[in-house]
Order: C-alpha cells, then structure tokens, then sequence
C-alpha cells in the first residue's frame, strides 16, 4: 500500500475564534481544505471523513497559540504551498503558524500529549502587589493537597489537582496581572487552569476570579528523553 504524506500544522486560535467549540473547528478546517483544493486522504468506511488528528480540545473561551494538527494528504505538497493554501482560507482567529512534513509513522498526537502551558491575565485592583501573588502561589504550590469538584457524567467527583501542577509563577506591571501555568493534559489527566485559578482565588487570596482572566494555551508538550518537548519537534 502506498505510503501517504503526512503533514503537522502549527497554528493558533483566538480572537472572536476562541468562542468556537472543538466541533466547530474540525468542520472549518474541512471547509478551508476543501476551498483550497487541497487532496485530503479519508478514511474509509461507511461514513468517510478527513484524516485529521488534533492535539487537544481547548475549552471554549480560552485561546490558543500554539495548537497542532496532523493530517494526510493523497498527494504531495510542500509544506509552503500547504501553509499558503490553508493560510488564504482560513476565518477570522485562525493562523497557519508553521508546517512541516512528517517522514516517519508515530504516535497520535493525543497519544504524546503530557502537558500544557497557560497564561492567563487580568486587570487587578489597587493594593495588590507582586509579592501579595508570589505569596499565595507559594502557598498553593506548598499545599499536600487541592481537592476540586467536578461533575462527571452526572456524578460529582472529587479530585486532586496538586499532582498535576508542574509550574505556576506570576507577576504584576502596574494594574495588570499574569500567571503561568504548565499542567498535566493527555492520557494521565486533565488540570484545568481555571481550577487553578479558583484556587488562587478560594485559598491563595487573589483578589480576582476565575471568569475575569482571558486565558491563552501557549504551548503543548510531550515528555522527552531529558524533558518536556513541543508537540512540533516530538
């Protein structure tokens, strides 16, 4: 059987294009490829669809600026004629940021995804400094345990999110605030930044709620041989 060539797409979702669903972004990328012409391989069966793979959900609402696609091709293309052809067709929020082809079979990107970097800012009110937020994320980071509520499939669960909190540091310039924040995502689990931010606000003191930051996913990681790698060089 004939090898098919086989693409990852680096690209980024925001603006008015955070507020649309996983679904949603599936079904555009099948329109953008089909105005672009593009050869896409589909798999077979009694209802054939594109052979995308994507990364990661992301969470209505939150952006993300480094978001990964594989997909096959039924022909070659080079990855600049594919960047331009999607590039010109995509909507509003959305931007091919690299492409490259991919020489060897591997993993799913679900399969390698481990963890996730977030930033999320806010506007903060008077009287709160930087020390103020380096205190209650060292408190946070300290604690045995962050127990959180989560509803699943109709039944509330609890769960601790300490495990999976890799990284968290913040800073203040002037009025406004910003914190990162590299969790666990993939096959072992998922810690959701705004859990994160409940907790800064519930037990660290952080004058700001959850639903008043504008969150963006920077970076998805897989774990490498010495570390965590971006999904683009795993």
């Amino acid at each position: 059987m004939r090898k098919l060539p086989r693409y990852r797409v680096k690209f980024s979702k925001d603006g008015p294009a955070r507020f649309s669903s996983h679904l949603d972004m599936v079904r555009f990328f099948d329109r953008c490829t089909r105005r672009a012409g593009l050869p896409v391989a589909f798999s077979e069966g009694f209802n054939p669809h594109p052979k995308f793979s994507f990364a990661a959900p992301l969470p209505v609402g939150i952006g993300g600026m480094a978001e990964y696609l594989d997909m096959e091709l039924t022909g070659y293309i080079s990855p600049l004629e594919l960047a331009e052809k999607l590039g010109s067709n995509m909507p509003e929020g959305y931007e091919i940021l690299d492409i490259r082809e991919l020489r060897e079979k591997g993993p799913a990107l679900m399969a390698l995804l481990a963890r996730a970097e977030y930033r999320a800012t806010a506007t903060l009110p008077t009287g709160y400094s930087e020390p103020e937020l380096k205190t209650s994320i060292n408190n946070i980071m300290n604690s045995g345990a962050l127990p959180v509520i989560r509803e699943v499939k109709g039944k509330v669960k609890e769960t601790d999110i300490r495990g999976g909190i890799f990284n968290l540091t913040g800073s203040v310039k002037g009025h406004i605030m910003e914190i990162k924040m590299e969790l666990l995502i993939g096959s072992q689990g998922n810690v959701r930044p705004n859990d994160v931010l409940l907790k800064l606000y519930q037990d660290g003191g952080v004058p700001v709620k959850p639903e008043e930051f504008r969150i963006r996913r920077v970076e998805l990681f897989a774990d490498g041989k010495t570390g965590p790698i971006s999904l683009w060089e795993a």
